[in-house]
């Protein structure tokens, strides 16, 4: 089943993704950032790996599973890897930190407050780009709505 990614977001154009990079997306708790996400993958890319952390089948994930996820990036040689809400899980930014380092292309996502408190953005100094989503615009709206701006 393809998720219906609805209006696509003004930023959407803005947003590069580059090798050895993370581009970290942040905004308010619901308001489109794992949808953006998947606006993202389909913008060219054929072979993506996407994750999300909140899903309950990783929540017993622990660090001794950074292995296994690392060997299935390995085994499917991603173009880019595409993480919402990795920063829940302990010592996630080393891991990220690694991937980034192999030469991998990287968007996480997460809300500003949950990133922030775990600072993922101050270890990975100088290997990212921040993003910030922030709610629909009046065009967005229109376009969500099925208005006409006249």
């Amino acid at each position: 089943m393809i998720k219906d990614t609805g209006v696509p977001r003004d930023l959407l154009p803005a947003l590069k993704i580059r090798s050895n990079f993370s581009l970290i997306i942040t905004g308010i708790r619901r308001y489109g950032k794992s949808t953006l996400l998947l606006q993202l993958s389909k913008t060219g890319f054929t072979n993506i790996f996407y994750l999300h952390f909140e899903d309950i089948r990783l929540a017993s994930f622990e660090n001794q599973d950074f292995a296994r996820l690392a060997a299935e990036i390995a085994y499917r040689k991603p173009e880019v890897i595409l993480f919402v809400e990795i920063q829940i899980i302990d010592n996630s930014e080393l891991f990220v930190r690694q991937l980034l380092d192999d030469g991998h292309k990287m968007v996480i996502t997460g809300s500003n407050a949950s990133l922030l408190s775990k600072e993922l953005g101050t270890k990975l100094t100088g290997r990212h780009f921040p993003a910030a989503l922030f709610p629909f615009s009046y065009r967005e709206f229109l376009a969500f709505n099925k208005l006409d701006s006249t």
